[in-house]
């Protein structure tokens, strides 16, 4: 992007920031269940059955997850897996250190591209950025990986731009086809990178040869490999790119609404934590006293000041258009512009957790525009330093009121504590098989409790009558056997509502009545499981 820099020592600022994103995430880790897409990847380490495998040393070897979501996470947990059991902990806290490593490379790339006030700017900006911390804690997109990836292929990309060593490309290369392992959906932004360079297509030109090129293409499809097995043998090929093809134009107001959303920090109100509770909780430590203190004296922040500040760093551009970061900034322009309508228009970005996959082009756009714009005003430092200052404290209000909703009120029901108590509950019970029709248990259940005993979900309807005979068998078998556990949310819970219902009528038509076992509610005393069996009419 720019010209190679002077030697300098390394930024320590991204060593802090990395450290407060550490110490701000490890804050959040036990406050929610274990969400069905948040524990996927670590079912297969449990559990023989996984989306598609191969047999490696007598042994299946996960590859994919989904048809776009590929099992690197589960390669890098699976050491884990030997030494420590599943927790809230063990799922979290290495995703957490992903998001701090994340932001070491950030700033070592800001260094690179623009300097030391950009690499402080970006790595504040990024570290406390409420919607990067919460996503990344509970990786349940996932995205920290994506960030990762996405964050060490510019850097290699940079770094061979400015010493034009090919093993620099190699890596950059070697990152994204990892990344494109881990979501296909990489695609989206690796689009968007690929229509920004074109700004430096001049000089990309003179730097790359066919050996150079090569080198790349081949280390991508190195770290691609388990995607590209996947499609190959695939009925029909190449399914990943079949299932992700769809054209969509429908809901493209909300879809930049919700792009708006999770840039300004409000996104995931009401979909991860409750906005009011019946029976509020209370502080019960330092911590949570300390949130309850600035809330006091903030009062409610739902959003931050990013949308101010990225109207005032693009407002900043014509200014800036005969400098040397024009072309840097006009590429993250492109790049983030043609990454989200690639993920809007094939049925992506009317979620956090799509939108997020941006991060962090964002901040790196707006860290390049404030340092490059202070350099032109006189003692432009301490202005700069002042509007970080503002914004990380804007965030951080964010943050805290997350924190407070989560005391406060608790999370919701798919993200519910409640699970705890039940995978407890489940495991104690002398049981063959745990059974549930509705989505967000199975997952959970497995992992926590390594799948001993086994749990399966089942289709719904239930019995449905144009199911094949040997299906029909089998779920009266499982009504039937008195070794079978059933678990589904209560009524106000369910994700699928009614679900409960439309399983118990079936039960009943074909002779079997319900016969609940227990309740399990989360800390706020709210009902969402509920244990059951089925027993033969009397």
């Amino acid at each position: 992007m720019q010209p190679a820099l002077a030697k300098r020592g390394p930024f320590w600022g991204g060593l802090f920031c990395a450290l407060l994103f550490v110490a701000l995430g490890c804050v959040f880790v036990t406050y929610t269940g274990l969400q069905e897409d948040e524990g996927a990847f670590a079912a297969p380490l449990y559990r023989d059955w996984s989306f598609y495998s191969v047999r490696l040393f007598h042994r299946q070897v996960p590859l994919m997850q989904m048809p776009y979501v590929g099992a690197l996470k589960t390669w890098l947990y699976a050491p884990l897996a030997h030494v420590a059991a599943p927790s809230p902990a063990f799922i979290r806290i290495p995703v957490i250190l992903v998001g701090a490593i994340t932001i070491l490379l950030f700033g070592a790339l800001l260094d690179r591209v623009h300097g030391r006030r950009a690499a402080w700017t970006g790595c504040v900006l990024l570290s406390t950025d409420s919607i990067f911390l919460l996503t990344t804690t509970f990786d349940w997109g996932p995205v920290a990986l994506q960030h990762l990836l996405l964050t060490a292929a510019m850097l290699f990309s940079v770094l061979w731009m400015q010493q034009g060593r090919n093993a620099r490309l190699a890596a950059a290369g070697f990152a994204c086809g990892l990344a494109f392992w881990d979501k296909a959906v990489f695609v989206w932004i690796f689009t968007g990178l690929l229509c920004g360079s074109l700004v430096f297509f001049r000089s990309i030109r003179k730097r790359l040869t066919a050996s150079a090129a090569a080198t790349a293409i081949t280390s991508l499809a190195i770290a691609a490999l388990p995607l590209l097995i996947y499609n190959a043998s695939s009925t029909p090929r190449f399914y990943t790119f079949r299932s992700n093809s769809e054209f969509e134009v429908q809901n493209l107001g909300y879809k930049l609404d919700m792009l708006r959303r999770s840039w300004n920090g409000s996104g995931l109100f009401g979909y991860m934590v409750y906005e009011s509770a019946a029976s509020p909780g209370a502080p019960r430590n330092a911590v949570e006293k300390a949130g309850y203190a600035v809330h006091q004296y903030t009062g409610d922040r739902r959003t931050n000041l990013s949308g101010m500040a990225l109207i005032f760093a693009v407002l900043l551009m014509p200014f800036l258009w005969r400098g040397r970061t024009r072309s840097t900034l006009l590429l993250l322009v492109i790049a983030t512009g043609i990454a989200w309508l690639c993920m809007a228009l094939s049925g992506g970005g009317g979620s956090v957790h799509h939108a997020v996959l941006l991060w962090p082009l964002p901040h790196l756009f707006m860290a390049v525009a404030l340092a490059e714009a202070s350099f032109h005003i006189r003692f432009g430092a301490w202005p700069l330093a002042a509007f970080v200052f503002f914004m990380g404290m804007a965030n951080l209000a964010v943050t805290n009121q997350y924190l407070y909703q989560f005391v406060r009120n608790g999370p919701t029901p798919v993200w519910s504590n409640a699970i705890y108590g039940l995978a407890a509950a489940v495991r104690e019970a002398r049981v063959n098989q745990v059974v549930s029709v509705d989505w967000g248990i199975d997952v959970p259940l497995s992992v926590l409790n390594q799948d001993r005993p086994t749990v399966r979900i089942v289709a719904d309807p239930i019995l449905a009558p144009d199911a094949p005979p040997a299906q029909k068998k089998s779920e009266l078998q499982l009504l039937s056997d008195p070794k079978t556990i059933w678990v589904d949310h209560t009524t106000a819970s369910e994700v699928s509502p009614g679900i409960h219902e439309r399983l118990v009528r079936a039960a009943r038509s074909a002779g079997f009545d319900q016969q609940i076992m227990a309740i399990y509610s989360d800390r706020h005393g709210r009902p969402i499981f509920q244990a059951f069996r089925f027993i033969p009419h009397r």
